[in-house]
């Protein structure tokens, strides 16, 4: 009796108009034995500044209990009839609680909280924890000394009291960066859902971040674990173990979290120590709800049935590495949690399904491809790589699964994909073609800056290169944004070429020297009419010729007179520039090689210690073909959002930017724009259809 009048009295639709009625009557019986500066209960603010039921204060459950006759009663009988205990009757009920999913632990010092259409983030509770003295307890309390390391938590949220409400605006499964991807796990319901199922899930997934994250990971950490051990299962409690990161580098913190009766969505960051030294974030949004098949967010809506239900999971964040940060950062966590509760149905049907990450992106949600779960899982265990769905898209197996155990099988095998079959045209034929691109400073007499690019016109001298190698577009401090040399006065372009033999038929090595001074001439028109930047890509014009080539790190290019060849076909055309050719087609798992200058270093020489001038290159493969819409939201950074990329795996290093990457045939496909932050060898290109306009405007400003 006592058990269920602790629940009932914490679980009622009056639960903040009970706790005030309380506190009144306890600030009355305080006035009368004018006891003045006894202080008020605390977290008194916290029910006025948020005045909603689904939260509680843990000082105010026992408060609530202390008040209720028969739990007083039975507290008091405890500790009468009790030797050496070591936990207040109280503090044991709250423990039961959280156990049974009643209470659900939560972090209120978050950046955003709402819970139930409240907001109750950013609060810092600095009093005594609940469990002490004056804990509303009255002399049960007083005769135990708990330990300083057994903490509890301050703030409990109770899901079986969310009011109606639905999220509308808060969830997209498009997104506009190609570093991004969105996976989707499904439970189908052909014959409807058991009641009280979203409210079992929610307590679930929210207890079990709640113990992975935050200061109590730290407590299991460093302390033990003596209090996060004894609030839940022993069984649970190895389970989120084995979710949280085994890395002391990586720590999970919880940004926001947003419940719904039938929804809940996490936002949560994950710190990652990288190869430098520098501990960077990665953000990993998760959204799940229970869905019929009108809503606007059920996935593969078009397939289900009258009647049918489906439970969705689903995740936002980077996808390089097999999505390892997307599973580690907290998705793993929550994934877990659902199968657990899932566990708990016996004889219930339905049917775990994945939806296909290429679907969501390019089509309809409401016409997504579904995986069978357990077929995927087989395919990965098997050591296959990819599936496609039933629309035609080539997907990753590891990444819809996590199972990244079996990582070491792919890599391998992704060597094996590189030595297979080789190149119709060598690279020693491209090379003529690829130029060191170098921004040059002719007040301080240095190159600043270096990349590369390739001739696309030899008749007119055009190059193609990356605009981030000679303006800012990412919208960075220090420089004006798109402004070409970064706004320098001083600034102006110098092209490297690899000098032909006396002969003039072939190459002499692959090492170049500085023999042209070019200009921009064309960029991307949204970046003075829009402010933003759409392509990592802009044509060069070379201009004129050094009377001597240079070579070392390029200080002597100023100091050259210069031969006029802007527009003077007859002398470019003696230049014997050679040119490669471009095509707009490429296709998935194709082998591709990307030429250039890296300037990482070499040999003994770090990196940024000299000027690289030697050409090498680097095999991969194509990944993936990418193109946002109008519906995806989010982008790479505020001022630089491209509409097309394509995707391969190719490990480059910094100065190939604006290298071209060639098919088999020798033909360009795209030019390196950038390297994944956590996947170095995940590459992203500026497809050809995105720069080939250009070059056609810069054909018709030539007079020629």
């Amino acid at each position: 009796r006592w058990l269920v009048a602790a629940v009932a009295c914490i679980l009622r639709h009056n639960l903040t108009w009970k706790i005030h009625e309380i506190k009144r009557e306890v600030r009355k019986q305080r006035r009368r034995s004018n006891d003045e500066e006894n202080k008020p209960f605390r977290a008194e603010n916290f029910y006025e500044n948020n005045q909603n039921y689904p939260v509680i204060t843990a000082e105010d459950a026992c408060m609530l209990w202390q008040a209720e006759k028969i739990t007083k009663k039975a507290a008091e009988r405890a500790v009468q009839y009790s030797n050496n205990m070591t936990i207040t009757p109280f503090a044991f009920l709250q423990r039961l609680l959280i156990r049974f999913g009643v209470f659900v632990p939560i972090d209120l010092s978050i950046d955003k909280a709402n819970l139930g259409g409240r907001e109750y983030g950013r609060i810092r509770c600095t009093d005594e924890c609940c469990l002490g003295e004056n804990s509303g307890c009255g002399h049960a309390s007083q005769k135990i000394n708990l330990s300083k390391t057994d903490e509890m938590p301050r703030f409990f949220f109770l899901p079986s009291l969310l009011g109606p409400g639905e999220p509308t605006e808060v969830w997209t499964y498009k997104t506009s960066d190609s570093w991004k991807t969105t996976l989707c796990h499904s439970i189908l319901f052909p014959d409807g859902v058991p009641p009280g199922l979203m409210e079992r899930i929610t307590a679930a997934v929210l207890s079990d971040i709640y113990f992975a994250t935050g200061p109590n990971t730290r407590n299991h950490n460093h302390h033990g674990g003596a209090a996060t051990t004894q609030l839940i299962p022993q069984s649970l409690n190895r389970e989120i173990n084995h979710n949280r990161p085994n890395s002391e580098e990586q720590k999970l913190h919880v940004r926001e979290i947003l419940c719904w009766r039938a929804a809940f969505f996490l936002k949560i960051g994950m710190e990652n120590m990288c190869p430098d030294g520098e501990i960077r974030e990665s953000v990993v949004e998760i959204f799940c709800h229970l869905v019929d098949r009108e809503s606007h967010l059920c996935v593969a809506s078009e397939s289900m049935g009258v009647g049918m239900r489906r439970l969705i999971l689903s995740a936002k964040g980077q996808v390089g590495d097999g999505g390892k940060k997307i599973w580690n950062g907290g998705h793993k966590i929550v994934f877990r949690a659902v199968k657990r509760v899932m566990r708990g149905y016996g004889g219930l049907e339905f049917e775990k399904q994945i939806i296909c990450p290429e679907c969501l992106q390019k089509k309809p949600v409401s016409q997504a491809s579904t995986f069978e779960f357990n077929q995927i899982r087989s395919v990965t265990l098997n050591g296959d790589e990819t599936m496609r769905c039933q629309c035609g898209h080539l997907v990753d197996a590891i990444l819809l699964t996590g199972f990244f155990d079996h990582q070491q099988k792919r890599n391998v095998s992704a060597q094996s994909k590189l030595a297979d079959g080789e190149p119709i045209v060598p690279v020693t034929d491209l090379l003529g073609a690829v130029v060191l691109v170098g921004l040059w400073d002719e007040k301080s007499k240095k190159v600043i800056r270096a990349g590369s690019g390739f001739i696309v016109d030899k008749k007119r001298g055009l190059i193609v290169t990356a605009s981030h190698t000679l303006m800012n577009i990412w919208g960075e401090e220090g420089s004006p944004f798109g402004e070409d040399y970064f706004g320098s006065r001083h600034g102006k372009v110098v092209i490297g070429v690899i000098p032909r033999s006396e002969d003039g038929n072939s190459l002499d090595g692959t090492t170049t020297v500085f023999r042209y001074f070019a200009k921009i001439i064309v960029k991307d028109d949204s970046i003075e009419t829009k402010g933003v930047c759409h392509m990592d890509a802009c044509i060069l014009s070379i201009t004129t010729r050094m009377e001597e080539d240079v070579g070392g790190d390029g200080d002597g290019c100023g100091d050259q007179p210069e031969i006029l060849l802007l527009n003077d076909p007859d002398k470019m055309k003696r230049e014997k520039l050679q040119q490669l050719k471009v095509t707009v087609n490429c296709e998935l798992d194709e082998q591709v090689r990307i030429l250039g200058y890296n300037q990482g270093g070499e040999g003994l020489r770090g990196r940024g210690e000299h000027l690289n001038r030697t050409a090498d290159f680097a095999r991969g493969y194509v990944v993936m073909k990418f193109a946002t819409d109008e519906y995806a939201k989010g982008s790479l950074r505020q001022e630089f959002k491209p509409r097309e990329e394509i995707v391969v795996m190719c490990y480059t290093i910094g100065g190939h930017s604006g290298g071209p990457c060639v098919n088999q045939q020798g033909e360009v496909i795209g030019i390196l724009s950038r390297a994944d932050s956590a996947e170095k060898h995940r590459c992203y290109l500026v497809p050809a259809c995105e720069w080939k306009p250009l070059v056609k405007k810069a054909k018709k400003l030539s007079l020629f």
